[in-house]
């Protein structure tokens, strides 16, 4: 019956951690690290960068992105169709059916791309269509090592400037 009681007891101590005390136990099973995100053009050469400082739920967000179309968020209307190194799922934006695929190539722990691509379906397509809207991406994101004193989970910065939380 005591070791009971002292169960309980120590539950309730949970519920008491601040919140800073929950970041620091969760920083400590998971420390934030520092990665560098860069969109690489058709080329292969590099059009932007920013870093970011992320835990693993940040980091999983990396190879899920959504698609946007003209600002609004393409909606799925079926399932993903998970592969071992990426998805794909069909959308849609204002009754306008989309296609969406994403594909990972590398360690997704250390250094990875993220190839992305959204292609507009048609189902009969007349001569009198507009071409198919498509739009493409490719990420690479590598990891620099632990985030920067100061830095907090969600912070990024663009190479030379100071970080904010986005």
């Amino acid at each position: 019956m005591a070791f009971l009681a002292l169960l309980g007891l120590s539950a309730c101590d949970l519920g008491r951690a601040t919140q800073s005390e929950l970041l620091a136990r969760r920083q400590a099973l998971d420390p934030p690290q520092l990665w560098r995100v860069e969109v690489i053009g058709r080329d292969g050469a590099v059009q932007a960068a920013v870093y970011v400082c992320a835990d693993a739920s940040l980091r999983e967000s990396f190879t899920r992105t959504r698609a946007e179309v003209n600002g609004q968020i393409c909606k799925d209307t079926t399932y993903p169709f998970m592969q071992s190194n990426g998805w794909a799922l069909s959308c849609q934006v204002n009754g306008r059916p989309f296609g969406i695929s994403a594909t990972t190539v590398g360690d997704l722990k250390n250094d990875f791309r993220l190839d992305f691509g959204l292609t507009e379906l048609y189902h009969y397509r007349t001569p009198k269509d507009p071409k198919p809207l498509t739009a493409s991406q490719v990420r690479h994101f590598l990891r620099m090592g632990p985030c920067p004193s100061g830095w907090s989970i969600g912070d990024q910065a663009k190479p030379g400037r100071k970080p904010h939380n986005a």
